[in-house]
């Protein structure tokens, strides 16, 4: 199941000294959205550094992506005013009255003062001067300096008064600024068709977890996709006769009706092989894998398990969906599991043993062949985000994502996406399909802020002007809040040749005469079974 795509970003502290670190930057393949992935500490005086790289989803609105609140030419007015005010914000500490440097005060003169001497003075009496005269008109340099030093005062208080005013100025108008932002991404729900996704929501959110029908939820969520155009009656008529004839089959072979194992391995041949009934002649051929546009980039129906019942034809998303349904029509046991870019089946034989279905090339695989992959790391099997099985309330929460996706596909990322993701992450905290859109939705809601604000957040000058506005900074802390969640999981992104490499590495002669071991012991167990009942 090949739904998403990871780049590798490296910080550039670790850059500069010549080390890696995994930092992956998450998106869905299928809308080439890749993150950013970055620090950014509020209060901080450094740089703040930025690898941005978001780009919008490709969908039927992608010119009009986003509401701009404001014309492009006004809002470009507007944020550069802004940057300068911030500029001048900054700045104005530079230029206080604290650094005008005014006059000393004249101090009285340090000789000794002798008067007159007694001449002139009848009584002989010692007159001391006041030294303070200097400034009463006595000395007219003096003079001069007192007028000069008001003047300085003057200017001074005026200045002061002048910054007070900018500052009044300035703060208005970010508060204006901050007023005038939408931090919630712009609704698609006037769009024609997405009024059927809502009403699938509706009725998930009613279901009983542990009650759900995998094959009237997954028709659903590609009916909303359609459009309601899908005619429900016939689904349910293809699943039941392919359920009739695995059943039939199994009788015409003497297979235990009762048995996980018998089941199982019917369902398995009923994907891998031709068959044909030899009561009625009826007919069925296997199951291909459409390597064609695989990830449904082009045709987004290309994962839905209709187009693989009308073509015959499907990919890792589709195949194990249909497993799955047609267990469910013939009352067996078995479950969906992960790998990277990819799900598969497990179920349980009647003696306990687990075996794992690769039916995109219709094989028995092994663990060694699954952890062949070399991108499952031991923190991914701690945390169980691979190689495990899902139970009804987390295979309930995968079909959010199935729903979340289409819906993104067809239409954008709004806050009805979110809405989504929040149940899935509520249902599966650790779903790694969940946890990567919410990485997106995180992504492009503070890429949509930026261009409110008329940052340029692949310019770090530009970015340290969300210092200003603590609901930016709010947004960007999220975004790698949930990169650093995604990397404590254990994820790592595997690249698009990885995994077809891995995939035709199953064609290799030693997986085959695994495959061949394992299916011949499988049958003999499930033969010897049958003839014991």
């Amino acid at each position: 199941m090949k739904l998403y795509l990871m780049k590798k970003w490296t910080n550039h502290s670790n850059i500069l000294l010549n080390k890696q670190k995994r930092t992956p930057n998450i998106g869905l393949a299928i809308w080439r959205l890749k993150c950013f992935y970055e620090n950014f500490v509020q209060g901080s005086t450094t740089v703040i550094l930025l690898n941005f790289s978001a780009k919008n989803p490709p969908h039927r609105q992608a010119e009009n992506r986003w509401q701009k609140p404001l014309s492009y030419t006004k809002r470009k007015r507007t944020a550069e005013k802004m940057k300068l005010k911030i500029t001048l914000l900054l700045l104005i500490p530079l230029f206080t009255f604290s650094q005008v440097n005014l006059p000393s005060i004249p101090q009285p003169t340090q000789f000794q003062h002798y008067g007159n001497q007694g001449l002139g003075n009848p009584n002989n009496i010692n007159v001391v001067p006041n030294p303070m005269n200097i400034f009463n008109g006595t000395d007219e340099t003096q003079k001069r300096q007192q007028l000069e030093n008001e003047k300085l005062i003057r200017e001074a208080n005026q200045f002061e008064k002048q910054k007070e005013i900018q500052m009044r100025e300035i703060y208005a108008d970010i508060n204006q600024a901050k007023s005038n932002i939408n931090y919630n991404l712009p609704s698609y729900s006037s769009l024609s068709g997405t009024s059927y996704y809502y009403e699938v929501y509706d009725r998930l959110i009613k279901l009983d977890t542990n009650s759900i029908s995998v094959k009237d939820i997954n028709f659903q969520i590609e009916n909303a996709y359609y459009e309601n155009k899908q005619d429900k009656a016939q689904f349910d008529q293809i699943i039941k006769n392919s359920g009739d004839f695995i059943l039939a089959k199994m009788k015409e072979l003497n297979y235990n009706l009762q048995s996980n194992s018998a089941k199982n391995f019917m369902l398995f041949q009923f994907f891998s092989e031709t068959m044909q009934l030899k009561s009625n002649g009826l007919k069925h051929t296997a199951f291909q894998y459409d390597f064609d546009d695989y990830m449904g980039v082009k045709d987004y129906s290309k994962m839905f398990v209709s187009k693989l019942l009308a073509t015959k034809t499907g990919q890792c998303h589709s195949m194990p969906l249909l497993y799955l349904i047609l267990a469910e029509q013939i009352n067996a046991e078995a479950f969906l599991a992960f790998s990277p870019n990819h799900s598969y089946i497990r179920f349980k034989d009647d003696d306990g043993k687990w075996y794992s279905i690769e039916l995109t090339n219709g094989m028995f695989s092994t663990t060694s062949y699954i952890l062949q992959s070399g991108y499952i790391k031991s923190e991914a099997l701690q945390n169980k985000i691979y190689m495990q099985n899902l139970s009804k309330k987390e295979l309930l929460s995968q079909f959010y994502v199935d729903l979340a996706n289409g819906y993104v596909h067809k239409f954008g990322y709004d806050e009805f996406v979110q809405k989504l993701i929040t149940k899935a992450l509520e249902l599966y905290p650790n779903s790694i399909s969940a946890n990567m859109i919410q990485s997106n939705l995180d992504t492009v809601r503070f890429e949509y802020v930026m261009h409110q604000l008329g940052i340029n957040p692949r310019k770090k000058e530009e970015l340290q002007n969300i210092r200003s506005f603590p609901q930016a900074v709010a947004l960007l802390n999220k975004v790698n809040q949930q990169y650093n969640f995604m990397d404590n999981l254990g994820y790592e992104h595997m690249p698009d040749e990885a995994y077809q490499n891995w995939l035709q590495s199953m064609k290799e002669q030693k997986h085959i005469q695994d495959n061949e071991a394992i299916r011949k012991q499988f049958k003999g167990l499930v033969i010897k079974k049958s003839l014991k009942n």
